[in-house]
C-alpha cells in the first residue's frame, strides 16, 4: 500500500513538472514572436526614410509630381503616426496578457497583429519604393538636360562649321535645330517647376526628335554630295558615251536618251527632298537614282562587250557555216545517189532536207547581220544571243549530218555481204540436195519435200530482192536471217533422214541372222521395209527393226550405231 503511494505521488509530481515546462515553452514562444514583431516596428521607425521625405520636399516639385510625392508623404505618416503605434500598444498588451496564461486568446490576436505589422511593411516598403523613383526621376532629368544642352551645341555647331556639305538641307535643319532648342527650354522650365510627370513626356520627344535630326546630320551629306558631283559627272560621261556609240552604230533595247533623261528628272526631285530635309525620301530616291545609272552604265557596257564579241567570232561562225553548208550539199548528193539503189527507211532524205532549211536560216541571219552593221543600227547584244544560239545549233546540225552520213555509209557493203550469204545459201541447198540423192532412196517424206521447196523459194526470192533497182537492205537482213534458220533446220531435217535410212539399212542386213530363227524378227523386218520402201518413214523403219533385234540380241543397235558415227567421223577427218 505504500509503496504505491509513492508511485501515485511521483507520477503527480512529474506530470505537473511537464505542465509547468509545456506553460514555459508556450509563453516564451509568444514573447519571442512579440518581442520580434516590436523589433520590425522600430526598424521601420528607425529607417532614414523620414529624412529623404524632408530631402525630397525641399526639391521645387508640381503638377503630378507633386501630388505622388504628398501622397506618399500622407500615406508614411499615417503609418509611423497611426498604424505602427497602434500595433505597438496591442503588442504590450498582449505580453501583459503572457502573465495571465490565456494562451488560446493570445494565440489568435497576435496572428491578427502579425498580419497587420506584414501589411504595414509590404506598405512601408512600397513607399520606399515610390520615394526612390520621385529621386532617381529627378535625377534623370537633371541628367537630360545636361546632355541635351550640350548635344545640341555639338549640332549647332557641326551645322555651322559644315553648313556647305548640306546643300539646300541647311536651312531647314536650322529650322529643326530652333523647334528643338524651343522644345528644350520648355522641358527645362517644366523641369525646373519640378512637374516630372509632364518631363518625361517631353523627354522622350525631345529625344525622338533629337535622334531624328542626328540622323539626318549623318545622312545628308553624302546623298548632297551624291546629287552634287557625283551624279552630274556620271551622267555626263554617259551622255558622252552613248553619244559615241550611236556615232558608231550601235542599238539599245532600252531608250537611253529617255532613261537618262528620267535620271536628270529624279535628281531634281531630290533636290526637293533635301531642302525639306525628308531623309527616308532623300534616301531612297538616292538609290533609285544610283541603281538607274548603274543600269545605263550596265546597258551600254553589255552593247560594248557583245560587239566585241560577235566581232571576234565573226570568221568563226561564216567558217562554220560554210563548212556545213558543204557538209550538207556533199550528205544531199550522197543520199540521193543512195535512193536510186536502195530504199532509206529512217526519214533519212526528209531530216537532211530539215538540217538544210535550218542551215539556209542561219545563213540568212549572219549574211543580214553582215549587211547591216555597216549601215544600220545594230543591237549587239541580240546578235550575240543570236549568233550563240546559231553556233551551238551548227554543231548539232554537223552531228546530225555525221550520223546520217555514217547510218547510209555501209550500204554498199551490206549489198555485197548480202549477195556472198545468198550464194551461200544456195550452194548449202544444192549440198544437201546432193547428199540426199547419193543415197538412192526410193523417196522422201512429203513435210520434208515441202520444207526443202519452201527454204528455196525463201533463197530465190531473196536473190530477186538482191537483182531489183532498189534494194531496202534493212528487209533483206531481216529475211537473211529467217532464210539462215530455216536452211539450219533444213540441214537437221536432211542429216535425220540420211542417218536413219543408213542405220535402217544396216539393221535390216543384220537382221537376216535372225530371221530364220525368229518369227517376231520376221515380222518385224517386211514391217521396216514396208516403212522404208513405201511409206519413206525412215525413223519408223528404223525403231520398228531395231526394237525387234534388241529383244534377241540386247545392245546390238547400239554398237551398229557406234560403228556408223565412227565411219562417218573418218571421213570427216578424210
Amino acid at each position: 500500500m505504500g509503496h504505491q503511494m509513492v508511485i501515485v505521488l511521483v507520477t503527480i509530481v512529474l506530470v505537473a513538472v511537464a505542465i509547468y515546462a509545456s506553460v514555459l515553452f508556450v509563453q516564451r514562444s509568444f514573447e519571442e514572436r512579440i518581442t520580434k514583431a516590436k523589433s520590425s516596428i522600430e526598424e521601420i521607425l528607425d529607417s532614414p526614410l523620414e529624412e529623404e521625405l524632408a530631402e525630397v520636399k525641399k526639391m521645387t516639385l508640381s503638377g503630378d509630381s507633386l501630388s505622388g510625392f504628398e501622397a506618399v508623404e500622407h500615406s508614411y505618416y499615417a503609418l509611423v503616426n497611426q498604424q505602427l503605434p497602434e500595433i505597438s500598444e496591442y503588442l504590450n498588451k498582449l505580453q501583459a496578457e503572457l502573465e495571465h496564461y490565456r494562451f488560446w486568446k493570445i494565440n489568435g490576436e497576435l496572428k491578427r497583429n502579425e498580419a497587420q505589422l506584414a501589411k504595414a511593411k509590404q506598405q512601408y516598403e512600397q513607399l520606399k519604393l515610390e520615394l526612390a523613383e520621385i529621386k532617381q526621376t529627378a535625377e534623370i532629368h537633371k541628367k537630360a538636360i545636361s546632355e541635351l544642352k550640350e548635344e545640341y551645341q555639338k549640332i549647332r555647331k557641326t551645322l555651322l562649321a559644315k553648313n556647305f556639305s548640306y546643300g539646300p538641307s541647311i536651312d531647314e535643319l536650322e529650322k529643326e535645330l530652333a523647334t528643338l532648342e524651343k522644345d528644350f527650354d520648355e522641358y527645362s522650365k517644366v523641369t525646373e517647376e519640378g512637374d516630372y510627370a509632364k518631363s518625361s513626356e517631353l523627354l522622350e520627344k525631345l529625344k525622338q526628335q533629337t535622334r531624328l535630326l542626328k540622323i539626318a546630320l549623318k545622312k545628308l551629306p553624302p546623298i548632297y554630295r551624291n546629287l552634287k558631283n557625283i551624279f552630274p559627272e556620271q551622267l555626263q560621261e554617259l551622255k558622252a558615251g552613248y553619244s559615241k556609240l550611236q556615232t558608231e552604230k550601235y542599238g539599245f533595247k532600252k531608250d537611253l536618251a529617255k532613261h537618262l533623261e528620267a535620271i536628270e528628272q529624279k535628281c531634281k526631285e531630290n533636290e526637293a527632298n533635301l531642302k525639306q530635309a525628308d531623309v527616308p525620301k532623300a534616301e531612297a530616291l538616292d538609290q533609285q537614282i544610283a541603281d538607274m545609272i548603274d543600269e545605263a552604265y550596265d546597258i551600254m557596257e553589255n552593247e560594248y562587250n557583245a560587239r566585241l564579241k560577235v566581232t571576234r567570232q565573226e570568221k568563226h561562225l561564216a567558217d562554220f557555216i560554210e563548212h556545213a553548208k558543204h557538209q550538207e550539199k556533199e550528205l544531199l548528193i550522197e543520199l540521193d545517189r543512195l535512193s536510186q539503189n536502195y530504199t532509206l527507211n529512217h526519214n533519212e532524205m526528209e531530216e537532211a532536207h530539215a538540217l538544210n532549211e535550218q542551215l539556209m536560216k542561219i545563213d540568212k541571219r549572219f549574211t543580214a547581220y553582215m549587211q547591216a552593221k555597216s549601215k544600220d543600227v545594230v543591237i549587239y547584244s541580240e546578235v550575240l544571243n543570236q549568233q550563240t544560239a546559231d553556233l551551238e545549233a551548227l554543231k548539232k546540225i554537223e552531228l546530225k549530218q555525221k550520223e546520217l552520213g555514217e547510218s547510209v555509209a555501209d550500204l554498199f557493203e551490206e549489198e555485197k555481204e548480202a549477195q556472198a550469204a545468198v550464194q551461200g545459201f544456195d550452194n548449202d541447198i544444192h549440198r544437201l540436195k546432193r547428199e540426199i540423192e547419193i543415197l538412192n532412196l526410193p523417196g522422201l517424206p512429203n513435210d520434208y519435200i515441202e520444207y526443202f521447196f519452201k527454204v528455196g523459194r525463201e533463197i530465190e526470192s531473196l536473190d530477186q530482192d538482191l537483182n531489183k533497182i532498189q534494194i531496202d537492205m534493212e528487209q533483206i537482213a531481216r529475211d537473211l536471217i529467217n532464210t539462215q534458220s530455216d536452211l539450219d533446220v533444213l540441214a537437221q531435217k536432211t542429216q535425220e533422214i540420211i542417218d536413219s535410212s543408213t542405220l535402217t539399212e544396216a539393221m535390216l542386213q543384220y537382221s537376216n541372222r535372225y530371221r530364220t530363227r525368229y518369227p517376231e524378227v520376221a515380222s518385224a523386218y517386211a514391217h521396216a521395209v514396208e516403212l522404208f520402201n513405201k511409206n519413206y518413214d525412215y525413223m519408223g523403219a528404223l525403231d520398228v527393226i531395231s526394237e525387234a533385234l534388241e529383244t534377241v540380241e540386247p545392245g546390238c543397235y547400239k554398237r551398229i550405231e557406234n560403228d556408223y558415227k565412227a565411219g562417218n567421223n573418218r571421213r570427216e577427218v578424210i
